[in-house]
């Protein structure tokens, strides 16, 4: 199941949507993610987002989140970091 979440941060009030990849097929992919990152295989045959940013490749594994902010910017956390930082608001 694809879920999208939006989220706010701990210490601010900027709306932030968060991603988790959990191996869904492209077409379950939110169309931000679809238009930033392809999906690969590593070396050792684990699936991964590839993000291509100017800073260079960011690397998104199952369970780890993409969250998008307001002005289009992605970055990534993991399960542990996203709920430390951010607070889900449903």
């Amino acid at each position: 199941m694809t879920k999208t979440v939006r989220l706010e941060p701990i210490s601010g009030n900027v709306a932030l949507v968060a991603w988790q990849f959990a191996g869904q097929p492209l077409q379950e992919w939110p169309s931000w993610v679809q238009s930033s990152c392809s999906l690969q295989k590593d070396a050792e045959g684990k699936f991964e987002l590839r993000h291509e940013r100017r800073s260079g490749t960011q690397i998104v594994y199952l369970g780890e989140w993409l969250v998008r902010d307001l002005d289009g910017g992605v970055d990534f956390y993991t399960d542990t970091e996203i709920w430390a930082r951010f607070a889900a608001k449903r």
